[in-house]
Formats: C-alpha cells, structure tokens, sequence
C-alpha cells in the first residue's frame, strides 16, 4: 500500500490510499507512517506531549494524535476510527476451504463476519496458532469471496499468541486489491479489537479495552498493534488504533 498526503480544505491534511489495483477508503498503518515522516521531516510540530491533528479521508474526517514518550523521544501515532458496524455473518465452510483449512479449525460458536471501523474486513477466528501456521490460500477463491462479500479483506485471527503480552495473533489476506498477506494493518485491528469485546472473546475494562494484536510473523516482518475499546458487548462508542513507526528506506520520486 502507498499513502499521499496532501493539503485539506477541511483538515490538517488530506491522505489517499492506494493498492497495486486501486483506491482504499482508509488504511491504518500508512497512516501511522505518514504521520512518522511527517515528525521525521520536521513538516508538523509536536509541541506538547499529545497532539491532535485532523485528518480528511474517503471514509470521512478521523482526528489522530501524536503521543510524545519524553524519555525515549518515540512518537506513537494514534488514530480514532469510526464507529464500528457489524455487518454480514457468513457460513465458515466456504472459508475454511478457500484458506486450505477444515472447518474443526474455526473456533465455533464465534460468527465469521465482517466489521467496519472505516474499512469492512472479515473476521475469521481460528481455534489455535497452529491452524495459524497451517493455512494455504486459494488465492482465486479468496478474490471471488471478498468480491461476492464486498469487503477488502480477511482477518484470520487467533487468541493463542506468541508473547503473554499479546491478546491477538492476526494474519491480514487482501489478494482482490494486489496485496496478498499484509504483514501489520491497522484497520483490521480495529475491526477485530471491536469484534472481541462484542462477542466476549476478551473481558471489558473500563474506561477502555487495551488490547495487543500481533502480526507479520509469517512474513519475517514482526509487528504490534495497538487496539483501545471503549465499550462493551452491549455497544462500542469508540475505536482506537496505535502504533510507531520506523524509517526502513528512503527515496526520491520525480513527477
């Protein structure tokens, strides 16, 4: 995914999103990276421990805040997503077959469904890593179902995780836009941070819900995401997605 960041008449900036095969309405991490250089280059100021800047997308008007650690000098960038719509629920067998798994591995009786926070993504809870680790995509079946769907992509999860740390462990599926496996997003971490607390796979806290989601393991690009839910199975008010980024290339591009 590639984000353009560009001036806004009705916020602080103005992000667009872009596939190998076209426009996404919002997407999370090249958020959290835009934001990152933003910093790195010196083009916003971060003044007080928490900023707060407006940000115009397709999927509408998001506000993000830029954390300042004082001791360690790190930015978290911290996005506030739509409320969360919980959309379709769908028959697991199809699934499983399309990510070369058997219906056992789908953890029951946890719906397969797609949620929205900005961006629709399914959600697919598996029962443990190792159906995690054993998935083989179809990848012509999972075009066919996220198109037939109308949604971007898959969110396979699990809560059998690698650090005690973790609630989470996602692997991200978006092969109908050119990406087949992301290695961290975080619009379907806000998906299945609301999907959690909404069919009780974790206990809500209050005020809000922190939850830890890993991904990138299978794609030797490790990586954690931060989810905050303020809610509970009754209803969600609020999504929040946070993250850090880190500078990794550096390029020029002549138009």
């Amino acid at each position: 995914e590639t984000v353009f960041v560009s001036k806004s008449r009705v916020g602080d900036f103005r992000l667009r999103y872009m596939t190998p095969k076209g426009e996404i309405e919002f997407s999370g991490h090249p958020t959290i990276a835009a934001f990152h250089v933003l910093v790195e280059e010196g083009l916003v100021e971060v003044v007080n421990e928490v900023t707060l800047f407006n940000l115009e997308t397709n999927s509408g008007l998001l506000p993000v805040e830029i954390v300042k650690n004082v001791a360690t000098g790190v930015h978290e960038v911290q996005i506030t997503h739509t409320q969360p719509e919980f959309l379709a629920s769908y028959d697991p067998k199809d699934y499983a077959k399309a990510l070369g798994l058997s219906l056992a591995d789908i953890m029951s009786p946890h719906p397969v469904e797609t949620v929205s926070t900005g961006t629709p993504y399914l959600m697919i809870p598996l029962s443990s890593q190792k159906s995690l680790d054993s998935i083989s995509p179809d990848w012509q079946s999972l075009v066919e179902l996220c198109e037939k769907g109308n949604f971007v992509g898959l969110c396979v999860f699990t809560r059998d995780v690698r650090e005690p740390t973790s609630d989470a462990q996602a692997r991200v599926f978006i092969p109908a836009l050119g990406v087949p496996e992301d290695p961290v997003s975080g619009a379907p971490a806000g998906c299945l941070g609301s999907y959690m607390i909404r069919h009780g796979l974790m206990a809500p806290t209050y005020p809000v819900t922190s939850i830890v989601i890993e991904q990138g393991h299978y794609m030797e690009r490790p990586g954690k995401v931060f989810v905050e839910v303020k809610g509970d199975t009754e209803g969600i008010e609020q999504v929040k997605v946070s993250g850090v980024g880190v500078t990794v290339m550096k390029g020029t591009l002549y138009v």
